[in-house]
């Protein structure tokens, strides 16, 4: 199968989906793998390397596109990176709930997308994650905003899931003292932040909550906290239980709300890209192989249970009326409708 890995576009986006090694093994395979020029330029991984793996390099993303059956890649494309492919399947994280337009633009151009955050086993675990790095990078850069040294520094953490527990471990190792904030201790949250350095949320707030503009923590609780108070939010989710927080980008990872810094990242693992890319290597690569070796995803559930869970993350735009999804800025007959 003609599988490519295309440079990621997102703005100082470094990760690739695949190193050197990955795309060796998937040649070693007998699959035909294509390269982006650069691709992994930021992470010091060359076209050499990729080349001596047994890769293609192409220079054009348009050409890449074109050769290929199979894209893998970090993030859902842009609508200018749809605008280049047609016909082919797209492996990648794509959020398709939070940003229904996707659906939209593959449909327009016939793509089949296999969702990777929707890839779970049958307990339901997440078969491609990073959150652990998320709350780990979260603190990480978080701290490098703060006058005192972490072994001074008092945080409060919101939630006990996956992205919370990297932020404790973290926090645990640079010798913060941390308060876990669980749900039967939501209404002490204003006393907790009385003497907090930092407040950290690992909590995927729900959408009945969102719709309803529900907050954890008020704006006047903000104002109220000490001044110098990080706000780290590491679930990504808008609304948010935190009312003064916002999504945040590389460019722009902080902003002052209240006079306090708010970090809001989406794609907090690309702060550390050679460790992330290297996670997504190891975990994308067999996947990707029972994909090509299948021929594509026609059957794929019947390649055993990663087969099973590969045929669940499946997203065909052809199978629902993906037209209804088209976003106010497009207009029937434009270059990208």
């Amino acid at each position: 199968m003609r599988i490519a890995v295309p440079k990621e576009t997102y703005p100082l986006e470094k990760r690739v989906i695949l190193n050197s090694g990955a795309v060796k093994r998937l040649v070693e395979a007998g699959q035909e793998v294509f390269v982006q020029s650069t691709a992994a330029a930021g992470i010091n991984i060359s076209d050499r390397d990729y080349q001596d793996a047994g890769a293609k390099i192409v220079t054009e993303a348009r050409d890449l596109y074109e050769l290929a059956e199979l894209v893998i890649k970090v993030r859902a494309p842009s609508p200018e990176e749809f605008s280049l492919m047609h016909d082919l399947t797209l492996f990648s994280m794509f959020h398709s709930t939070q940003n229904p337009a996707l659906i939209y633009y593959a449909g327009k151009q016939n793509i089949v997308i296999v969702e990777m955050e929707s890839v779970r086993d049958e307990k339901q675990k997440r078969m491609i994650d990073q959150t652990g790095i998320t709350g780990k990078a979260g603190v990480y850069y978080a701290l490098q905003h703060s006058p005192k040294m972490p072994d001074e520094m008092k945080a409060v953490i919101l939630g006990y899931g996956n992205v919370s527990s990297g932020a404790i471990e973290a926090c645990s190792q640079l010798g913060l003292q941390f308060k876990i904030v669980r749900k039967g201790e939501f209404k002490y949250i204003p006393k907790y932040l009385e003497d907090a350095d930092i407040l950290i949320n690992g909590i995927a707030w729900p959408e009945s909550r969102r719709s309803k503009r529900e907050y954890l923590v008020t704006r006047e609780e903000i104002r109220n906290s000490p001044k110098g108070m990080i706000v780290l939010d590491l679930s990504v989710d808008f609304p948010n239980p935190i009312e003064t927080v916002h999504p945040t980008t590389y460019s722009q990872p902080y902003y002052l709300e209240e006079d306090r810094i708010h970090i809001s990242l989406y794609g907090y693992p690309g702060l550390v890209p050679v460790t992330s890319t290297r996670i997504y290597s190891r975990q994308v690569e067999p996947l990707a192989l029972l994909i090509a070796r299948n021929g594509g995803l026609e059957g794929i559930d019947k390649r055993g249970d990663l087969g099973i869970a590969i045929k669940k993350a499946i997203i065909d735009p052809r199978k629902s009326d993906w037209r209804k999804h088209r976003p106010p800025e497009v207009s029937p007959g434009s270059k990208i409708e």
